[in-house]
């Protein structure tokens, strides 16, 4: 073999392990919106790596698209302690007059300016970072992230562009925004038509009250859900599709359980001792 050859031989190797350490190593960062309660959201930050301690989280933002009309964005809440959120509509009229959509979207850019936020986290953990509330009670439609390929967003040349700037080394902070969680990159509003309907009190019962292990929850429904709120409203568990829920690892205290079913939804209240 000729020391030409020898040579290409080295540089294909250095750059395929070149190669191979970037991807192995990318560090990144997705945005998911998740459902809190009716029409209560929250947006979540998703790590594809562990931090210690040691992330600084800059600046973020991101663009919701909602369809056109009456909906509008309201109450937005940093989860983020010491930093504020803005957010700022540009509608259907507004975009169409610009070039930019079809008429039927409205897209709400959300905000958070320069700041610090050290941050310890895992792979694959939910970290919050602004709730919101939708008006008008849409019942059709769906919101979702504006993608920064969209045309919307290249035609308002990187306005309209999420982003998550954040020191994760020690040494430079920069852009680790990848893409929207592709299981929470958008929400169907026709999910909550059957959550609107309020059940009778006697179609449901929630056992025993108090508890300190178990729920049991008898009915005839189809169970599809079953959300439980501490008294802040804070959510605190979660359940699919179940009739038995284990409480035991919660606070001795007052909590509300939602249950959410095919005929519709109701509230109980219990106490965890």
């Amino acid at each position: 073999m000729t020391n030409k050859s020898l040579n290409m031989k080295n540089i294909y190797f250095t750059a395929l392990f070149c190669f191979i350490a970037c991807v192995s190593y990318s560090q990144e960062y997705q945005l998911g919106i998740v459902h809190i309660s009716e029409y209560n959201f929250k947006i979540v930050s998703i790590p594809d790596f562990d931090s210690t301690g040691n992330t600084d989280m800059s600046d973020v933002g991101f663009t919701l698209v909602l369809p056109a009309g009456a909906i509008d964005v309201t109450n937005h809440t940093s989860l983020l302690a010491g930093r504020t959120w803005s957010a700022q509509e540009y509608d259907a009229t507004f975009l169409s007059g610009l070039g930019l959509g079809d008429g039927t979207k409205d897209v709400f850019q959300f905000n958070m300016p320069p700041g610090q936020s050290i941050l310890s986290h895992t792979n694959g953990q939910h970290i919050d970072l602004v709730s919101f509330s939708i008006t008008s009670s849409p019942v059709s439609g769906n919101m979702y992230f504006l993608l920064n390929t969209d045309p919307i967003a290249v035609g308002a040349l990187g306005v309209l562009d999420s982003f998550y700037n954040s020191n994760i080394d020690g040494t430079t902070t920069q852009d680790y925004f990848s893409i929207p969680a592709p299981e929470l990159n958008n929400f169907m509003f026709s999910t909550l038509n059957v959550e609107q309907v309020i059940l009778e009190d006697n179609t449901i019962t929630v056992y025993p009250n108090p508890v300190s292990n178990y729920i049991n929850i008898a009915t005839t429904n189809h169970i599809q859900k079953v959300d439980i709120f501490d008294i802040l409203g804070k959510k605190v568990k979660q359940e699919s599709r179940s009739n038995k829920i284990n409480v035991n690892h919660l606070q001795a205290g007052i909590y509300l359980v939602k249950v959410i079913t095919d005929k519709g939804q109701i509230t109980k209240k219990i106490v965890i001792e």
